[in-house]
């Protein structure tokens, strides 16, 4: 990681003593924002998808239990409606979404079933029942006891989560029943289990139904252990995860603590974002982990379907421009938290390019 001192002007335009970096930065994700370390948002959300009266629907202006989301370098949304077993998307300022994939619930290679992940990299989607879709054919490929084997000598998966891809798009699949990260070669159906597989519990090297997972690009990947209110950090070929953010099978309100975290992501200063979602709240830790977190967004810790609330927020993404983006899962819609940033000079760490 390199650091620069950049100032921001209200065009948006931040400069470095050796080169111009004009925001929104051109990728997202594992790819390196340049979010300035005293950067912060509004508190008061906007309703980007779903209903404004935050009840369910199957229209495409409504979402029922949507879990995860991800925004792109056009700032193109594409949300996981899980209840309406669907990938659906919508363009900057759209009034209504566009269904990418899945028709209703079932098994054939345009269905889904209990939607939980979505990634873009690769045009692919998967469900909760082991099926992982690429949206561009529409093709499913069911990932089970006779199609896939794992270094632990596992044969198949349990109920995902989520799944993310890296750099070289292969695909990191969180399996919750059977407490463990799961890497997929890029075109390959041969599992390679990354974290976990030590059955469930609260030691280094366990999980407790693992659920959000993200991977920078120092192939470094964090999964948000949801039953031991943690956030572990495994480095690369790693045999056990490090506590970055929560207390071990401890939940509380408290800026030390999470309750039931469901997602992470990391930004380019390797500051850590979480979907506390019990607490009803955004966390984020910074590198210091020992000092505990700040809340970004939700900060009453009270469930609620006000601008200012959320109700069990399940995923968070940012776009190109480090605005937040939050499946507000309990309230059927997508929110988003303008970012701010302060006049006077603020620091931006960067990503080593690749």
């Amino acid at each position: 990681i390199t650091t620069s001192t950049t100032t921001t002007t209200t065009t948006m335009t931040t400069t470095t003593t050796t080169a111009t970096t004009t925001m929104p930065c051109v990728s997202v994700g594992i790819n390196g924002l340049t979010i300035p370390t005293c950067a912060t948002w509004n508190q008061t959300g906007i309703t980007v998808a779903g209903n404004q009266n935050t009840a369910a629907g199957s229209n495409l202006a409504s979402h029922n239990y949507p879990i995860d989301i991800f925004v792109d370098n056009n700032y193109t949304l594409f949300v996981a409606d899980g209840n309406n077993n669907r990938i659906v998307m919508y363009y900057e300022n759209a009034a209504s979404d566009i269904l990418v994939a899945g028709t209703s619930t079932g098994s054939g290679s345009s269905q889904f079933k209990s939607t939980e992940g979505c990634f873009r990299r690769s045009d692919g989607c998967s469900d909760r029942w082991r099926h992982f879709k690429l949206s561009n054919t529409k093709i499913a490929l069911r990932f089970n006891a006779t199609t896939v084997t794992a270094n632990s000598g596992s044969s198949h998966l349990g109920i995902t989560r989520d799944l993310h891809a890296d750099f070289n798009d292969d695909i990191y699949v969180t399996d919750s029943d059977y407490n463990r990260v799961v890497m997929f070669y890029q075109n390959s159906s041969i599992g390679v289990v990354v974290a976990g597989n030590n059955g469930a519990g609260s030691a280094a090297n366990q999980f407790s139904t693992p659920y959000g997972s993200f991977i920078d690009q120092n192939g470094t990947l964090y999964v948000a252990d949801y039953g031991n209110h943690r956030v572990q950090m495994w480095h690369a070929g790693a045999r056990s995860g490090i506590t970055v953010s929560g207390i071990t099978g401890s939940y509380g309100l408290s800026l030390m603590h999470l309750n039931y975290p469901d997602a992470v992501i990391v930004d380019n200063n390797g500051y850590i974002y979480i979907a506390d979602s019990e607490n009803n709240r955004i966390m984020k830790w910074t590198t210091n982990y020992t000092i505990g977190g700040v809340c970004v967004v939700g900060c009453s810790t009270m469930a609620g379907s006000s601008p200012t609330h959320l109700n069990s927020p399940r995923d968070i993404r940012f776009d190109p421009s480090g605005n937040i983006y939050v499946s507000d899962q309990g309230n059927n819609r997508i929110q988003k938290f303008m970012i701010e940033l302060p006049a006077l000079s603020c620091p931006i760490n960067l990503w080593n390019s690749e």
